[in-house]
């Protein structure tokens, strides 16, 4: 009965040894270099108020976007919750530029399009991650976006800061050595509504936009956990 006892107890601690392991890879701090792909759009509206006869009111509407490579850097923390998930949080820096339009007019004699730059994009990012075994584990994400925006062309100013939002993503991380992992992700950011204006110095007519920015970006991060 002893015998039965013992080995009961150790295969309990190997057990619980094992269910520790599965998740240790995950726990604790990485920091991470990622490249991928991003794309920017920009669907939003237009209005020029009339002047005269010569210069009836428009509006317009569009949508443009960019694709574009880029790069950035991922610093994260993980947290075990159970035998099998690791909640991480962390930060994610972009220094990337992407060219956006905030809408266009058909009144060409008022501007036309007003153009923005988005740049130094972050994240701030909550990641629940299951694990599947000790190397591997699936991710959900859910993060605050931040952004620098500037506009650029003749007359054209923001009447709204810099862009801010939220977003979410899915992915997976596997480990290919003790201490270094890839992890492979697609995200999704939708921001808050700009807006800007743009004057044109021969009528002095203002055309107002407004815009709804969104990001999708697909990531390759290869990191290192400390």
């Amino acid at each position: 009965m002893n015998k039965i006892c013992k080995l009961s107890a150790i295969a309990l601690l190997a057990s619980s040894t094992s269910l520790m392991a599965q998740t240790k890879s995950f726990e604790g701090a990485s920091f991470g270099i990622f490249g991928g792909a991003v794309g920017v759009s920009a669907e939003g509206n237009s209005s020029t108020p009339a002047v005269n006869s010569n210069h009836a009111s428009t509006s317009g509407s569009g949508n443009v976007g960019t694709v574009s490579g880029i790069g950035g850097f991922d610093l994260g923390y993980g947290f075990a919750t159970g035998k099998d998930t690791v909640v991480s949080v962390g930060v994610t820096y972009i220094p990337f530029k992407a060219e956006i339009t905030t809408g266009s007019s058909s009144d060409t004699s008022a501007g036309g399009a007003v153009k923005a730059e988005m740049k130094d994009h972050y994240t701030i990012y909550i990641q629940p991650t299951f694990v599947i075994n000790k190397d591997s584990a699936a991710f959900l994400k859910v993060n605050y976006a931040h952004a620098d925006l500037s506009v650029s062309g003749q007359g054209a100013t923001l009447t709204t800061g810099d862009v801010e939002g939220w977003g979410a993503g899915i992915g997976l991380k596997t480990f290919l050595m003790p201490n270094l992992f890839m992890q492979v992700e697609a995200n999704y950011t939708d921001y808050d509504t700009i807006s800007g204006k743009k004057t044109n110095a021969a009528t002095s007519r203002v055309t107002t936009v407004s815009a709804d920015p969104k990001l999708v970006s697909g990531l390759i991060t290869l990191g290192y956990k400390f």
